[in-house]
């Protein structure tokens, strides 16, 4: 991807007005990133998912192919079946580390793969307790998920990291691991969630409040 221009200016590092080196990161990042995540999806998917999602995928491929060709078989089959199927990655891993550069690349990866609340955990809390620490905030969340959610043998763990490029590893348990890390000793959970919800209501009031004030003419 960094024969693309968009790809290759999303991140760069530079100076600033003061001559000091920083990376700048600009609004085309997490676009970039969903991109580079779906590539690898496309190469990992043959890899570790199961024989059911592989057949629906190339079953919806071929329909989608097939209707292209002929105008009569798209106009007879539901238009929801022409949609481009995107096979389930939870049927695949047990635990996903997300990369932890800001909350719109979290929230951006739990509506792509449809994570629910506690499969995003260790991610919000790695960001929450950490901060952006780059590709290596998923070994944070691995400590998370070891500390608090425990591995069982067999058990796959995906890692999404972007720091100095995509990083895309899988992690397979071969025994079981309880192990409390040190950097979530004493981490409290449900209070993370509850500060997490409540700034999310206040942002959502702000918003609307910022919307009706938009519509009013003075």
């Amino acid at each position: 991807m960094a024969s693309d221009d968009v790809a290759y200016n999303c991140v760069m590092q530079t100076e600033d007005d003061e001559r000091k080196v920083g990376v700048r990161l600009n609004k085309d990042l997490v676009k970039v990133g969903a991109r580079a995540l779906r590539t690898n999806m496309t190469k990992l998917g043959p890899l570790v998912l199961p024989w059911s999602e592989l057949l629906t995928y190339a079953a919806n491929s071929a329909l989608r192919q097939a209707a292209k060709a002929c105008q009569p078989l798209s106009a007879a089959v539901p238009q929801a079946w022409l949609q481009l199927y995107t096979p389930d990655f939870r049927k695949a891993f047990d635990y996903f580390c997300i990369h932890t550069g800001g909350r719109g690349i979290i929230d951006g990866l739990e509506q792509e793969m449809s994570l629910s609340r506690l499969q995003v955990e260790p991610s919000r809390a790695s960001l929450y307790r950490f901060g952006n620490t780059s590709n290596t905030s998923v070994w944070y969340e691995l400590a998370y998920i070891e500390s608090r959610q425990r591995l069982q043998r067999g058990q796959r763990v995906w890692q999404l990291a972007f720091g100095s490029g995509f990083n895309s590893s899988v992690l397979v348990a071969n025994r079981h691991i309880s192990e409390v890390h040190q950097a979530w000793d004493g981490f409290d959970a449900a209070a993370m969630w509850e500060e997490l919800d409540r700034l999310e209501a206040a942002t959502a009031a702000a918003r609307t409040a910022k919307e009706k004030l938009g519509g009013k003419h003075f």
